[in-house]
């Protein structure tokens, strides 16, 4: 497979900053596998979103950035434009290697965090996209920022779709920072998901629980696995409270 896209880091100005070149990619097959899965478990919100590569992806994620600004997130700043590359500003260590860092005490209050940004940004009218731990970052004070926007889930569904689809990608990655979230991890997202918009609550339902054969299987199986009936759990006992 081809790289999707390099980073390299730079000054500009005494500031660090990131030039992000954006090179064609093949991932048609993994793409249509991904999407054959989506569909036969009824899953619109896991389609995968088309992959471009190269220029149409930097305008894509040039697009993105313009987009969750607006909706107050905190995203990186365009610094500079090419055909194929963005030179965008530094905002913080992702939130990954801050989980990291620090104890379980530590691990959920970072979480705590995100969630509430994610919300946030939803209330707003803003979508994600692939809020993994490793596409967050964090600041000494808490703020929640967000990165690699070159894929746009509204290419093919709706923005409530997409922002299941968050919920759905961000708990997938980061409920293994708790030893039992079922109970620990449900309770952080019960509020939030209790609050959301009535369609993108029903839309998380009916994803969820198309999903509870994969939540079975994958809690017999290996440690990755158990780690998605974990997240799916969670979410499924936030939205039954």
């Amino acid at each position: 497979m081809k790289q999707e896209h390099a980073v390299i880091r730079m000054d500009v100005l005494g500031r660090k900053a990131w030039l992000k070149v954006y090179v064609e990619d093949e991932r048609r097959f993994k793409l249509g596998v991904l999407d054959l899965a989506a569909r036969v478990l009824g899953v619109r919100a896991l389609r995968p979103p088309p992959h471009w590569g190269g220029a149409r992806a930097c305008a894509t994620e040039h697009k993105r950035l313009q987009e969750l600004a607006a909706c107050g997130a905190r995203v990186p700043e365009v610094l500079g434009v090419g055909p194929n590359a963005l030179l965008i500003g530094d905002i913080g260590t992702t939130l990954k290697s801050r989980l990291h860092e620090t104890d379980a005490a530590g691990q959920a209050r970072l979480i705590a965090l995100a969630v509430q940004a994610l919300a946030q940004v939803h209330a707003r009218g803003g979508h994600i996209g692939q809020p993994y731990a490793r596409n967050l970052t964090v600041t000494d004070e808490g703020g929640i920022g967000f990165l690699d926007l070159e894929e746009d889930p509204r290419d093919n569904m709706t923005l409530e779709q997409a922002q299941v689809r968050d919920w759905l990608v961000f708990a997938a990655g980061t409920s293994r920072y708790f030893e039992h979230p079922e109970v620990e991890f449900a309770a952080l997202l019960r509020p939030v998901l209790q609050a959301a918009p009535e369609p993108v609550r029903t839309e998380l339902v009916r994803s969820v629980r198309r999903l509870r054969i994969v939540e079975r299987i994958a809690s017999r199986l290996g440690e990755r696995a158990r780690r998605i009936g974990g997240a799916l759990a969670s979410l499924r006992i936030a939205l039954d409270a």
